[in-house]
Parts: C-alpha cells; sequence; structure tokens
C-alpha cells in the first residue's frame, strides 16, 4: 500500500512539474517569433487578444494594444513578473504569476520575440 501511494506521489509530483511537457527542457539559440506564436496560442491566446497569433481572449488586456511601443524589457518583466505593472482596468493576480518558473528562459524569450514584433511592428 506504501508503494503505491509512494509511486501515486511521484507521478503527481512530475505531472506538476511539467514532466513529460517540454517544460524544464533547455533550449538555446536565437529568439525564434514562429515558436512564440505556439506558445502563445498553447498559453496565452485563450486571455489575450494579440491579432499576430489569432488570440481573441478577453480576460486580460488586449495586447495590441497593451504593448504598443514597449521593449522588450517591459514585456519580458510582463511575463515574469505580472503584477509588477497591472494594465489599467484589470485587477492584480488576474495572470499567473509562475511563467517565469514554468517556462523555460528559451520560451520566455521566444516569447518575447513574438510580442515584441507584434507591439512595435
Amino acid at each position: 500500500m506504501r508503494a503505491a501511494a509512494a509511486a501515486a506521489f511521484v507521478v503527481l509530483a512530475l505531472a506538476a512539474s511539467g514532466c513529460g511537457s517540454g517544460v524544464g527542457r533547455v533550449e538555446s539559440g536565437p529568439a525564434d517569433t514562429s515558436k512564440g506564436k505556439a506558445l502563445f496560442i498553447e498559453r496565452c491566446g485563450a486571455c489575450h487578444t494579440l491579432k499576430e497569433a489569432n488570440g481573441t481572449g478577453t480576460v486580460g488586456p488586449n495586447l495590441d494594444e497593451a504593448l504598443k511601443g514597449k521593449d522588450a524589457a517591459f514585456i519580458h518583466e510582463s511575463i515574469v513578473d505580472p503584477n509588477k505593472e497591472i494594465a489599467a482596468g484589470y485587477p492584480k493576480d488576474l495572470m499567473p504569476g509562475n511563467f517565469g518558473t514554468s517556462l523555460s528562459p528559451k520560451q520566455i524569450d521566444d516569447l518575447v520575440a513574438l510580442l515584441s514584433q507584434a507591439a512595435n511592428g
């Protein structure tokens, strides 16, 4: 019985940590907007509008508007620390605060590249 409980705990822990999902995988190289777009569609598009990725979510800010003129550093910070500067009209803690740990640095770079391109042409 203890072995079964321990095995179940390990499976749950691996699932919660993203094992098998690509999360935590070490990647390197230049930022890739096409990977950023795929990631946006998968993880962000349900909540945010972004024309470039066909995102039509309305839970969070329209990123075509909210990020216009913002630099890559601001966009990066908005992903990893979303409560640092909150878009007008939105409450604190609306966006999950764990993207800095649940996404790899490469995934964040890819997402920032896409969002920078979309916001600033």
